[in-house]
């Protein structure tokens, strides 16, 4: 992509609904982009192809404490930013399908992640997993409101300002992996379906980029 500008196209998810289903597959058959980015690791995709359940019993967090404290943290993270992966990654899949485009599962493995929560202090980690993921705002937000550039900075700030090394964890760092991985593909066009907590970061990376960038939020 050298000396070319990409045409990037961000797609925010802000929860499991009809609507960001319906989101991501109405930009991928309208902006029919060279590559379809999703914010998914093979791992995290087999898991929604087969239908795994998002529930951990009590025995098997107790086996499996690292993935039981990743489970907490994701489920904490989608409660504050009303995000899970799902019914909208599912539906960007049919629509790159359907127009014949190549998708790339950008985000970082899960177990690559899990190895990261060793660095997270265990303040941080008692905190998330007695927060609940409660909003700063004290309730729900739409897309609508949760996409203003404010609201976005008071989520932003909070969520750094009580889990520093959880945020780098789960957010700044998998929002330089996923751009990485963005640029390694070198794509024209690219339609990148996200949560919405990785939006602000990865706007931020494609400014400071030296490649040639124009960035676009569907809404």
């Amino acid at each position: 992509m050298v000396g070319d500008e990409m045409q990037l196209m961000l797609v925010p998810v802000a929860h499991i609904s009809k609507k960001s289903a319906e989101l991501a597959k109405e930009t991928i058959l309208r902006e029919k982009p060279q590559l379809i980015g999703l914010e998914l690791c093979r791992e995290r995709l087999e898991g929604l192809v087969r239908g795994r359940a998002r529930s951990m019993d009590i025995v098997t967090a107790l086996r499996h404490p690292t993935s039981a404290l990743m489970f907490v943290a994701q489920q904490a993270l989608g409660k504050w930013w009303h995000v899970n992966p799902g019914s909208e990654m599912l539906e960007a899949l049919r629509a790159a399908s359907e127009i014949e485009r190549p998708v790339a599962l950008l985000d970082r493995p899960i177990r690559a992640t899990a190895r990261q929560i060793e660095r997270i202090p265990l303040k941080e980690k008692f905190g998330m997993l007695f927060s609940g993921g409660a909003s700063p705002f004290g309730k729900k937000m739409k897309l609508s409101d949760l996409m203003e550039p404010e609201n976005l900075e008071v989520l932003l700030s909070k969520l750094e300002k009580d889990f520093p090394v959880s945020y780098e964890v789960f957010v700044d760092s998998r929002n330089r992996y996923m751009f990485r991985k963005l640029l390694f593909h070198k794509p024209e066009t690219a339609v990148l379906v996200v949560g919405a907590a990785h939006v602000p970061g990865i706007l931020k990376l494609t400014k400071e980029s030296e490649e040639k960038i124009s960035v676009e939020i569907a809404r």
